[in-house]
Formats: structure tokens, C-alpha cells, sequence
């Protein structure tokens, strides 16, 4: 079974009370995705995370009087191969019985320098491809890659596309990333930072049957952890508008797979109509998420200042890569090149005999940051509704994956990978635009209702920039 007391220390640290631990309940074998690392227990301690937030906002507003603090907090249950399931959501993803293209372009992976080390490529959007492409001057053709990056040493061809821009990284073990400059910067980091940023009158929320009934969300965010926060969001009621521009790439199976609960916008930060609209949202929404690179929409005007000043008491989630701080806290990334900088993947290849790096048996850094980010958003709305205030929250991939290395490593590599016919007790059916979907649903219970999405993804651009109708 699952170890409880590890997975219940985890939570409680998230969430900074032992408490949190007299009302929560796992279920399910402890280890269900085989790994070095303890992906099970970070799947189901951030999923519980997450519940625990849904649940101390539920207690806080039907509180009586409206807005005391309550004593008691609602039962929270999660299963392991139900959270497991959730982390592998965009695998397991059907339309009309059919599995969509994966995000993986030909081009991306490990390849060997000129110094027998290994460097990943990142090149699942076309200008990052192309950037690299021009940089390597060889055609679109894998061999060919191949061939030019053999003649580049790791860390000179690392520096130089990451000063392009471009995403990419050298192969480090653990030891040489706990030494790095942004290693030792995240380190000084919690895993997550739930911060007053403004002043503003309490919040009170009417009561109700679901956490986050009637919260307002601009989802600011593209690929896996951003979205996956504002998905979370909507399973415990929220209203989420997505916000994305026309000219933005995006990967069709993930747009899908984190599309539940939301309705889809477009707005061009650029053109100023457009942003002039933002800006009116933005005064009437609860929670902004962005995950943009850092700082990219402070230079537009959107920053969390800017936005606690558009709308006090506002709760501001950024989510970026490698945290706030280092010589790498400006720079873009993805999940699998955090686990190739940290040395998870070189470590997890040598632990199943290979020398290859090995990456994690899901995207277990971009979900988990993801439900992280939700659980920071819930619990400062909680607080919004006693305390007022406008609140930033804040959080990494590296900062989560500093998390995962700490719990030390337990190989269980040779255990069975668990396929999506072990997960049909926790998918559900739901008619799309796009066809029939059969999809994971959201994990984990608050008081013994488990969260739900009544809305289907839809495309991109497909709602006008408003809110709904409220009765």
C-alpha cells in the first residue's frame, strides 16, 4: 500500500500544517510509475496539495460568520493510480477511440558532443527547430544533426543556443547540477512562495456546494504546468478564460488534453485594443496565471505589481522554469530539459543500466507545478477572503524538481509500467468539437465529492474576450 507518512509529510510541507495530515486519506500501492525517483508519492502529495487548498477555500467560505476562519477542514482521499493516471493525462487522451499525435518533434532528444557528453534539444515549436537548424546549418534531418553536434564540446554549444534563445541542455549528473549557479539559486528557494504583494479589502465568496464556484481565472499559459493549474481550477468550479494570441504556436494534443473547464480567447498584447481589453478583465478576475518567460509580460504592461494595481486583491500565479532567481531565471524550458540540467535523467539511464540519459515516466515536473500553483491559488484566496490583500504565487519546475531529488531515490525501475487499460476505472467520456473524448478524470475528493469538468475543450479563439453572464 501507499506510504501514507511519507506522502502525508510531503503535503503537510506544501502546505505548511501538520494538520493537514489528521484529514488525509491514500489509497493505492505506493509505487505505480517505475522510476529511480519517487514519482508516485510526488504525483499524489501534489494532487492532495491541491484538495487541501480546494478544501480550506470550501471551509472558509461557508465559515460562519462569513469569513472567520473555520476550524475544521473537509476530508481530502486520494488514490496513487488515480493521481499516476492524471500525470499521464495527455497519453491517455482519446478522440473517438484514436490517440493524437505527441508533442515530440523529430529533432528533439540527446545527442553526443564532440566531448562524449550528451546535450538535449528542445524543438517542439517550429521557431525553436529553425533556430537551432540555422545555428547547426544542416537540413531538418535528424543524421544530420547528429553529425554537426558531434563536432561541438557540450557546454560551448549549451551557452550558445541558450543565448539565442533557443532550448537546449548538457547532460549533468547529480552532483555537477547541485553545484551550478542556479542550482545553488533554487536551493535558497522554498518549493513554493505564496506572497502579499498588495493591500485590499477581504474578498468574501458567497457560500457553496464547489471550492471555487464562482472565481474568475485568465489563463495565461501555453504547454503542460500552467495549464494544468488552470484545469485543476475549473475541475473545483472556477471559470477560466484562456488567453492566447493567433500568431503563438501551440501543440494540438496538449491544447486538448488541458482544455477541460476553460473557454478559449484571443487578445495580441501588442496591438493596443487588445491590451486595453485585457486590462479590463483583468479588473474584474480573481486570479491571473501566467507562465510566459519571466518577465515577458512585465515589459507589457502585466506584470503582478501591474496587476494587483489594475485589480486589488487580485491572486497573481507565475510559474516559469528555473524559479526567480540565477543566472538561468530569464530563460525558456520545458519539463524533460530540467530533468537533463539536474542530472534526474542522466541518473535514472545509469540506474537502468544505460548510458543515455533516461527521463521520468511522465511529465511528473510540469504536472506537479501545475497542481502546486493551484494549490498556492486556492490557499491565497482563503486567505484573500480573511486577511484582503493581493497575492502572488510562485513556483518552478526546478524548484519541483529539487523537490523530487530530496525525497531521495527509490529504484523501481523493474517495475510493470502501467498502461491505460490499468487506468479505466478513473476515465471518463465527453462529446467535443472534436470528436468523443475519453480522458482522465481529475483526481483526488474534498469532503466526498471529486472535482469534475462539465465543459470540453474547444479550439483556440472560439469565445469572445468576456466573462459569463452571472444570475
Amino acid at each position: 500500500m501507499a506510504d501514507n507518512a511519507l506522502i502525508a509529510a510531503q503535503v503537510a510541507t506544501i502546505v505548511g500544517d501538520p494538520r493537514a495530515a489528521d484529514h488525509l486519506t491514500i489509497t493505492g500501492p505506493a509505487d505505480v510509475l517505475p522510476s529511480l525517483y519517487r514519482v508516485t508519492t510526488l504525483a499524489t502529495a501534489s494532487v492532495a496539495a491541491a484538495a487541501v487548498g480546494a478544501g480550506r477555500l470550501l471551509a472558509t467560505r461557508n465559515a460562519a460568520p462569513a469569513g472567520a476562519t473555520p476550524d475544521d477542514q473537509p476530508a481530502v482521499e486520494v488514490d496513487t493510480r488515480h493521481a499516476s493516471a492524471a500525470f499521464r493525462s495527455e497519453r491517455y487522451l482519446r478522440v473517438d477511440g484514436r490517440g493524437l499525435p505527441g508533442p515530440w518533434d523529430p529533432i528533439s532528444g540527446y545527442y553526443r558532443t564532440a566531448d562524449n557528453r550528451w546535450i538535449q534539444l528542445h524543438c517542439h515549436f517550429p521557431h525553436h527547430r529553425a533556430g537551432i537548424l540555422e545555428l547547426l546549418d544542416v537540413p531538418s534531418d535528424r543524421s544530420e544533426v547528429e553529425r554537426a553536434i558531434g563536432r561541438f564540446e557540450a557546454e560551448s554549444l549549451e551557452l550558445e543556443l541558450q543565448a539565442m534563445g533557443m532550448c537546449a541542455t548538457m547532460a549533468r549528473d547529480e552532483d555537477e547540477w547541485r553545484s551550478h549557479r542556479q542550482a545553488r539559486a533554487v536551493a535558497e528557494l522554498p518549493t513554493l512562495e505564496i506572497d502579499r504583494i498588495g493591500d485590499a479589502d477581504p474578498v468574501a465568496l458567497a457560500p457553496a456546494d464547489l471550492p471555487a464556484e464562482g472565481i474568475r481565472v485568465l489563463d495565461m499559459t501555453r504547454v503542460v504546468a500552467g495549464p494544468v493549474c488552470g484545469r485543476t481550477l475549473a475541475g473545483y468550479g472556477a471559470e477560466v478564460l484562456r488567453v492566447s494570441a493567433a500568431h503563438l504556436p501551440e501543440v494540438r494534443s496538449l491544447l486538448v488534453d488541458t482544455g477541460f473547464g476553460k473557454r478559449n480567447t484571443f487578445l495580441n498584447l501588442r496591438v493596443a485594443a487588445d491590451a486595453r481589453r485585457l486590462r479590463e478583465l483583468v479588473s474584474t478576475a480573481d486570479v491571473v496565471i501566467q507562465a510566459y518567460r519571466p518577465r515577458a509580460l512585465d515589459r507589457l504592461g502585466f506584470g503582478p505589481d501591474a496587476l494587483a494595481r489594475l485589480s486589488p486583491g487580485v491572486v497573481v500565479a507565475t510559474i516559469s522554469t528555473y524559479g526567480r532567481s540565477g543566472p538561468w531565471s530569464g530563460l525558456r524550458g520545458f519539463d524533460s530539459l530540467v530533468q537533463t540540467a539536474s542530472g534526474v535523467a542522466l541518473a535514472a539511464g545509469r540506474a537502468g543500466g544505460e548510458d543515455s540519459p533516461r527521463p521520468l515516466p511522465a511529465e511528473a515536473l510540469d504536472h506537479a507545478t501545475g497542481y502546486l500553483a493551484a494549490y498556492g491559488v486556492l490557499a491565497a484566496l482563503a486567505r484573500r477572503a480573511v486577511e484582503g490583500g493581493s497575492w502572488h504565487v510562485r513556483t518552478s519546475l526546478a524548484q519541483t524538481g529539487r523537490w523530487l531529488q530530496e525525497m531521495g531515490h527509490h529504484d523501481t525501475l523493474a517495475s510493470p509500467d502501467p498502461t491505460r487499460d490499468d487506468a479505466l476505472e478513473f476515465l471518463r467520456r465527453l462529446r467535443s468539437e472534436f470528436g468523443e473524448l475519453s480522458y482522465v478524470a481529475p483526481p483526488g475528493t474534498v469532503d466526498g465529492r471529486a472535482p469534475a469538468w462539465t465543459m470540453a475543450p474547444a479550439s483556440l479563439g472560439t469565445s469572445p474576450p468576456g466573462w459569463e453572464p452571472r444570475e
